[in-house]
């Protein structure tokens, strides 16, 4: 997780920022305990982007989407926080 925030930030330098927005991204992994919810913060412009980071594919109507390495994850939320 943190190289992946690393690999964002470098790539951002050749991007404006106050274009960018930022997301948390709240997922089930149907791989990990029932009760486990999966946490991430992404930087882009708009929430299918975001989604798009953590599952390459559009996911289904219920949020029913895989990530690349072939694990399967619902999407419960995504909400853009404020930057200061």
């Amino acid at each position: 997780m943190v190289w992946d925030s690393l690999c964002n930030i470098q790539s951002m330098t050749l991007m404006n920022l106050s274009d960018m927005n930022k997301y948390e991204i709240i997922y089930k992994h149907f791989d990990m305990h029932p009760d486990y919810r999966g946490y991430q913060v992404k930087w882009a412009n708009d929430k299918a982007q975001a989604i798009k980071y953590i599952c390459p594919t559009k996911p289904s109507k219920d949020g029913y989407g895989t990530t690349k390495k072939g694990a399967r994850v619902q999407i419960l939320e995504v909400n853009e926080l404020p930057t200061e």
